[in-house]
């Protein structure tokens, strides 16, 4: 909107010489101007880039043929300024195409009245476009800077995110390793002690066999054996909730990746699993890492582990051009614990070339498997 007026303003600041041009008549070569300068400023504003300079440019050149179109160089001042003034570079020379017309009309034959009117209203649209150029410029960089600081406001959110993500991922990773700790410690401590506690008893029971303490030894047996089972369970459920499948996951890659130029990515959409799953996927991602390290050249490995409603799929990729078990090398010790851990679930375990070259191991483990616990 504001363009069209000064677009208005700039025409009405050329009717002074547009009607010393007509001389109370209007001609062919009147029509004609008029016409070319409407165009123009019509062309400017769909047009876009460097191009826009094209329409006022043959405006000043209409001056060469009919010199009393000079009188409406302001329109084409205007819109010659506006456009240099946001393009810049070549295009701030374009402006010095309406002086040089104006020139050139007075020459060809344009009179004097009409020429000093015609300067009149080339200066006014110049101003007006070179003040339209420059709040365009304003409203760009303007709009630039919004951008960019929305930009930087995203990417510190996300990285507030990852922040909190890895915070909680180490505090996790912590109370799953108290958890684990406690349940090892009462399993070697308490769990042995009871034990002896309950071979004692039976002991005592069947030396005293036939005398009155021997109701009240079985009696104490009996008690110590219900303790030893409830200290069991509770063990087994500390080590269940131990068993965070994507933290453990995590934790094996980036500890044998560290202190090495392996650059590991880890993508987990799963959560927490039962202690043999967990277990088996845990184990199948230490070794096909450690592969990676000890016989392939590869620079990048590729962890993923996702869980869908029926299976928890496992894959490991390198992009490295040799790998343990490859073809011709034979398979080692390694492959063959990895496929024996997953077949004992009644997963599923292949490895081969990728697509891309380098080296997949992929292992699945039904959820069915997830009920088998390991003795």
């Amino acid at each position: 909107m504001e363009r069209l007026v000064d677009k208005v303003v700039a025409l009405v600041a050329c009717l002074p010489a547009l009607a010393a041009t007509a001389r109370g008549t209007v001609g062919a070569a009147v029509v004609v101007a008029l016409l070319a300068a409407v165009t123009s400023a019509s062309l400017v504003e769909v047009l876009r880039g460097s191009v826009r300079l094209v329409p006022p440019l043959l405006c000043c050149a209409l001056v060469c043929v009919l010199p009393n179109s000079a009188a409406l160089l302001g329109v084409a001042a205007c819109d010659l300024c506006f456009v240099a003034s946001l393009e810049g570079g070549r295009a701030r020379l374009a402006p010095l195409a309406a002086p040089v017309a104006l020139a050139l009309g007075w020459c060809v034959g344009a009179e004097g009245p009409v020429v000093l009117l015609a300067v009149l209203g080339a200066v006014v649209g110049a101003w007006l476009g070179l003040r339209a150029g420059v709040f365009e410029c304003r409203d760009r960089d303007a709009l630039r800077t919004r951008d960019e600081l929305r930009a930087a406001e995203l990417s510190l959110a996300e990285k507030n995110r990852e922040l909190l993500d890895a915070q909680d991922y180490e505090v996790r990773l912590a109370t799953l390793s108290e958890r684990a700790r406690i349940a090892r410690d009462i399993h070697d401590n308490v769990g042995h002690l009871l034990t002896r506690a309950v071979v004692q008893a039976e002991a005592y029971r069947v030396m005293h066999s036939g005398e009155p303490a021997e109701k009240d030894l079985a009696a104490v047996a009996l008690t110590v054996r219900e303790a030893l089972d409830e200290v069991r369970a509770s063990v087994h459920d500390l080590r269940d909730d131990a068993c965070d499948l994507s933290v453990q996951v995590r934790a094996v890659v980036e500890r044998a990746c560290e202190g090495t130029e392996l650059a590991p990515t880890v993508r987990v959409e799963a959560g927490e699993a039962p202690a043999a799953v967990a277990s088996c996927l845990t184990a199948v991602a230490r070794e096909a890492v450690s592969n990676v390290l000890r016989h392939s050249n590869a620079r990048h490995v590729s962890v993923e582990l996702v869980e869908h409603p029926g299976l928890w799929r496992l894959t490991v990729t390198d992009d490295g051009t040799t790998a343990a078990g490859a073809p011709g090398s034979g398979p080692g010790m390694g492959l063959a614990s990895m496929e024996e851990r997953v077949r004992a679930l009644g997963g599923t375990f292949r490895v081969g070339s990728g697509e891309g070259g380098g080296w997949t191991v992929f292992a699945s483990v039904p959820r069915s498997g997830g009920d088998r616990r390991r003795t």
